[in-house]
């Protein structure tokens, strides 16, 4: 089922795309200067611009879904100002000292201090205390952060889909357009008639070019974001293993 979240983008991207393809066509209708019309015109700025519509539909989509996650890898890295593990160098943690981290960090999860950093050193202290063994919680670290890296990717399939649709979508509008050209072709030897062909063939390759444009814009974000996704877990990783793990000393 999809979310209210999900939803309430698809509508925003609906109303912004209208928005701004109405806007283009009546500057374009305003403005006198060939150049600055063309200009219009190229970003879909006419009536047979509809294609162009659907791209800024699923761009804007797109953008607003991978700024979402970005936000919300960007909170998540609040969670390293807790200061939940001693960084102190040569200091060793005793088993009980494992033991205590995890229940400040189950009280600071009570007065809403909730992160991913704080759940996978809570489950490390856990799997520590259920089998007493340095290698074995480790394992179980990393499988739990390989997993949560692994289901963030995953959230973002339709931004991997939208970048490839767009670049799809303005082929589409480029074939569409091709052929009205190709419908008008009977005016060519009237005086009216070659300025629709050559408007027509205009709009065909403009859409091509908006569709490619946008979708390295998109791309780039995309690929942001998982810079930021690779940074965060790496950090998270280094930081559980550096001042905990690595720290705990069982005596004999």
């Amino acid at each position: 089922m999809m979310s209210n979240k999900r939803l309430y983008h698809i509508a925003i991207s609906l109303v912004v795309a209208v928005m701004i393809w109405f806007s283009l066509i009546l500057l374009s209708s305003l403005t006198s200067a060939p150049a600055l019309k063309r200009f219009f015109e190229a970003f879909g700025g006419s009536f047979g611009g509809y294609v162009h519509a659907v791209i800024y539909t699923a761009f804007i989509f797109g953008l607003l879904e991978i700024i979402d996650y970005q936000k919300f890898i960007k909170k998540q890295n609040e969670g390293f100002k807790l200061n939940l593990l001693p960084v102190q160098d040569q200091l060793v943690l005793s088993p009980d000292e494992v033991a205590k981290i995890k229940l400040n960090v189950i009280d600071l999860e009570k007065h809403g201090f909730s992160f991913l950093l704080t759940d996978f050193v809570k489950r490390a202290c856990t799997q520590y205390r259920n089998n007493q063994s340095i290698s074995e919680t480790l394992q179980v670290l990393h499988a739990q952060i390989d997993n949560s890296k692994t289901e963030l990717e995953g959230r973002l399939e339709i931004a991997r889909f939208l970048i490839n649709a767009i670049a799809s979508l303005g082929f589409i509008g480029t074939i569409l357009h091709l052929a009205g050209s190709i419908g008008l072709f009977h005016l060519a030897k009237t005086e009216e008639g070659m300025p629709l062909i050559t408007q027509s063939l205009n709009v065909s390759f403009d859409t091509t070019f908006i569709a490619l444009f946008l979708g390295l814009i998109l791309s780039y974000f995309y690929h942001r974001y998982l810079e930021d996704l690779d940074i965060f877990y790496s950090r998270t990783k280094s930081y559980i293993i550096d001042n905990l793990i690595s720290r705990i000393y069982k005596p004999q």
